[in-house]
């Protein structure tokens, strides 16, 4: 079941000086595996889109299905999403992100915690539901990512684009909320919704802080080209549907009023065409030196993984790794001692380490 790939970096990777690593399959095959919360330097939590929720030793391979996790819509993209995990006072919790059932062909986009401890999740605590019900099952967004006290987290337009505009919808937007459920209003638009800390965003699937720069990135979906890379600031709108790169399916139609316009945030780095990026980190550790202080991003469409360097918030590099060694990689977290986690979310795939 479980199997090593040994990968001469130089042939594939040129700016890594020569050196073996290795990609390790490190879990049975568990299909659409969505997010990653790393909890301790061995361990790590993963979600199932259908609703599982596993634990995962990443050096033995034991694994164990967590109690308690939440009913969800798993229908289309959405299910059981994104993971947070934290530890405070000895207190450990678990946010996720995930969608909720409405009714038997409807869904909203919630974010619940829940004490965690012996492989349950105990009281639970809602701490939000987007206020636009769907029965669409696209552009779920879902990402999370925690600072100080508060829980960021990105949230898909779920197909009905103009509400990406709309400071009274929580669909296409990022939000900005307390981790102890209370009410915060970001007053980041004029009468909008307390929640929303951002607008203009059509489904958002990575987030992640650069934590030495202050800095929250995210990347977001755009439609046949113009996916986008983005720095996320309190109270700007990113364009979608009226200023994107993308343009209509099939026809290849211009969406909107342009690429670029007065009052909209610019990306800082498009992909066209486009890539499907999915889940990010800043890397910040020291097994692969060559990629500290950089963007790590898989892609869904080209099954690989791609490296930005940045300069002065600027990407001024890009590098294709592990391509067509995984699979659609759907997340990408970094443990401890510096290896990479990073899972595949198709029907047959499971958990890997890359390490050296």
């Amino acid at each position: 079941m479980n199997f090593i790939f040994y990968i001469l970096l130089f042939s594939l990777f040129p700016f890594i000086v020569h050196s073996q690593v290795k990609l390790e399959k490190i879990s049975p095959k568990i299909s659409n595996l969505w997010g990653i919360a790393i909890i301790n330097k061995d361990e790590i939590l993963v979600t199932q889109r259908s609703g599982n929720l596993y634990r995962l030793n990443v050096f033995n391979k034991n694994i164990s299905k967590i109690e308690g996790a939440p009913k969800v819509y798993n229908s289309g993209q959405g299910g059981l999403l994104d993971i947070a995990f934290e530890k405070e006072n000895n207190v450990q919790r678990v946010y996720l992100c995930l969608s909720k059932v409405i009714a038997s062909n409807q869904s909203s986009t919630a974010i619940y915690s829940y004490n965690f401890k012996n492989d349950k999740l105990t009281n639970k605590k809602v701490m939000f539901i987007s206020n636009k019900t769907s029965s669409s099952g696209r552009h779920f967004g879902c990402r999370l990512a925690i600072k100080n006290e508060f829980i960021f987290a990105t949230l898909g337009d779920r197909g009905a684009r103009e509400d990406s505009q709309n400071s009274k919808n929580h669909s296409g937007s990022i939000i900005k909320i307390l981790k102890n459920g209370n009410q915060y209003n970001n007053k980041a638009f004029i009468n909008s919704l307390p929640e929303i800390y951002s607008l203009g965003h059509r489904n958002p699937q990575g987030l992640s802080f650069d934590l030495s720069k202050n800095i929250l990135w995210a990347h977001e979906h755009g439609p046949q080209g113009g996916d986008e890379l983005n720095i996320v600031l309190k109270g700007k709108n990113y364009g979608w549907p009226k200023v994107t790169f993308g343009k209509e399916y099939g026809s290849g139609r211009k969406i909107g009023m342009g690429t670029s316009l007065p009052g909209y945030e610019d990306p800082k780095y498009v992909w066209v065409p486009s890539i499907a990026p999915s889940g990010m980190i800043v890397y910040g550790g020291n097994m692969f030196p060559k990629f500290k202080n950089k963007i790590i991003l898989g892609s869904l469409k080209y099954k690989r993984l791609h490296i930005l360097s940045l300069k002065d918030e600027k990407v001024v590099d890009e590098k294709i790794f592990l391509e067509n060694k995984i699979g659609r990689i759907r997340d990408i977290e970094e443990i401890s001692d510096g290896s990479l986690i990073i899972i595949n979310d198709e029907y047959d795939g499971g958990v890997y380490r890359l390490y050296k």
